[in-house]
């Protein structure tokens, strides 16, 4: 509303009327900046950021789940922290959505640990994703880029994932092992030259 209108009331004269005029010009770019923020908050869905703690013993396998629910429409970038996970591991992971209605429905753009990608479905009511068996080196990190659909403004969509991770086997273990096959192939091989000494002196 213009200021001096306020002052003067419903009885203008001629300086108010220009005095409001000149207004109008400084009032209009900040009211158009204002509905451009507003449109551009309702085009981007919330994100978050999320630490998450693995459950298991020692250095076994380590699991958890995790999941983001969302209240606005849009692009969304979620970030799952887990921990602990530093060192090598054997990663299996998966995400899971369904939504029957548009406010409700998540697509998943693009899933990846630590720029391994997961394998995504195509868009739809019902999508999955999953990473299976592949040797990444922590700390763990997991970004899921989504989109809300439906109309600008509020929405309720939801998904869920779990993570599943294994040591990689250091190389001295690796010696290990192949010494000892190595060890019971040597063995095996002996075996049956004593049998046949045995039944020659017999």
């Amino acid at each position: 509303m213009c200021p001096y209108a306020a002052r003067v009331g419903p009885h203008f004269n001629r300086g108010s009327i220009m005095k409001c005029s000149s207004f109008l010009p400084s009032f209009l770019p900040g009211a158009a900046l204002a509905a451009a923020l507003a449109f551009a908050g309702a085009a981007q869905a919330d994100n978050s950021v999320t630490n998450i703690n693995l459950g298991g013993e020692g250095g076994a396998t380590r699991s958890a789940h995790f999941g983001a629910i969302h209240y606005e429409t849009g692009a969304f970038v979620d970030t799952f922290n887990f921990s602990p996970s530093d060192g090598s591991w054997f990663v299996d992971s998966s995400v899971v959505t369904i939504g029957f209605q548009p406010f409700s429905n998540i697509n998943f753009d693009r899933a990846e640990i630590n720029g391994n990608d997961m394998t995504l479905t195509d868009d739809g009511v019902f999508e999955y994703g999953w990473l299976i068996n592949t040797p990444i080196m922590g700390p763990l990190v997991l970004t899921v880029y989504g989109t809300v659909e439906g109309a600008m403004g509020g929405a309720s969509a939801s998904y869920a994932g779990t993570i599943n991770i294994s040591p990689v086997p250091e190389p001295d273990t690796y010696a290990m092992l192949f010494g000892g096959l190595g060890m019971l192939a040597w063995l095996s091989r002996r075996k049956p030259s004593v049998d046949i000494k045995m039944s020659n002196k017999n």
